[in-house]
């Protein structure tokens, strides 16, 4: 039986978190635009924001 990681792979990640701003209203090109200004803003990686997001929603941050 294969062992599951604690997160999934990065990429899936930011798939999941362009999902979580699509369901906001954006389309998939809107929303990864506001994925990237959005760890920019932050000093982080495309993948840290997207995991920061997941977890957001999640409700695994704070």
């Amino acid at each position: 039986m294969p062992v599951r990681t604690a997160a999934p792979p990065a990429t899936d990640v930011v798939g999941l978190a362009l999902e979580v701003l699509a369901a906001q209203g954006l389309n998939r090109t809107t929303a990864h635009a506001a994925l990237v200004a959005m760890a920019r803003e932050r000093g982080l990686s495309l993948t840290r924001c997207a995991e920061l997001v997941v977890a957001a929603v999640d409700g695994q941050v704070g």
